[in-house]
């Protein structure tokens, strides 16, 4: 069981890690918008391979949706955020793959913070101390690392991307433990590509999401990443470790950037990664 969870966990983080990769190229030859179709496209795949398996768990929330119907509008409202997300957070990519995992940690911070001061989630002081930290390494990133270097349009999208990121989980906790994960799921991201074609995505979109090399490798390889990190967490490794795996992965890009996109100094990578990863850990792993 040991062995397994370890190899798990080596998929999550390698995973983990190709994800910005094989993303980039799409950010930088497509649309910016194009990459929340081509999202929802793929994870419409993962739900349909995993209908059969987790179909329980879709029609058992059925009742309580039914009770309260409000709940598909707070699912809705998070497939809505998750265009944007994905949009600003590939803008972000575009000219920084490093930020674009550094950024994550900020937003984990002010999700963190959100959730204590407005839906009462309870945390300790050393928490609360984790995310004065993050905020202070988010101020040394946008001063001294990638950000520094990225122009005033592209650092608004880094913070409407922090912004963006730390809305889901606050959505995620108003929704999930009424109506369970997966309905959530499928409700939020069938909204995320409904809004797709709303914004003018068309059939040709749709093709190119399975015949563009470049992005059918970025599918492939994030709806792969989701069936990984789904089955992990159900029975074989704890969420929180989970979710140490997907942010070890940051501090390998943020390296990796650094040597094959010439974004700022391994040095000054590595320590800015591995410094945010640390200072993560009261939040992840002992919440």
């Amino acid at each position: 069981m040991i062995a397994k969870g370890l190899v798990f966990a080596v998929l999550i983080i390698f995973l983990s890690v190709i994800k910005p990769i094989v993303y980039r190229p799409v950010a930088q030859n497509y649309k910016l918008a194009f990459s929340s179709l081509f999202t929802s496209v793929w994870t419409g795949v993962f739900i349909i391979l995993s209908f059969p398996f987790m179909k329980d768990s879709f029609f058992d929330a059925l009742p309580a949706i039914m009770a309260s119907p409000v709940l598909i509008l707070y699912a809705a409202s998070k497939g809505i955020v998750s265009w944007y997300s994905i949009k600003v957070s590939q803008a972000v990519n575009r000219q920084s793959t490093s930020a674009v995992v550094f950024f994550p940690f900020i937003s984990l911070a002010l999700a963190s913070f959100l959730l204590n001061v407005f839906l009462g989630e309870s945390l300790n002081l050393l928490q609360l101390s984790t995310i004065l930290l993050l905020g202070a390494l988010g101020l040394g990133f946008w001063f001294f690392g990638i950000v520094r270097k990225l122009s005033a349009d592209w650092k608004k999208c880094f913070l409407a991307a922090i912004i963006l990121n730390a809305l889901c989980p606050v959505i995620d906790h108003i929704s999930i433990r009424q109506m369970g994960w997966y309905a959530y799921f499928i409700v939020s991201n069938f909204t995320t590509f409904v809004f797709c074609l709303c914004q003018g995505a068309s059939l040709s979109d749709i093709k190119k999401s399975f015949t563009s090399p470049d992005v059918f490798k970025a599918g492939f390889f994030n709806t792969l990443r989701e069936i990984v990190v789904l089955s992990a967490s159900v029975t074989i490794l704890p969420v929180s470790l989970v979710n140490f795996c997907i942010r070890l992965s940051a501090p390998i890009v943020m390296v990796f950037s650094a040597i094959k996109y010439k974004e700022s100094t391994v040095k000054n990578q590595l320590i800015f990664g591995i410094l945010a990863l640390l200072a993560a850990v009261p939040i992840i792993l002992f919440k």
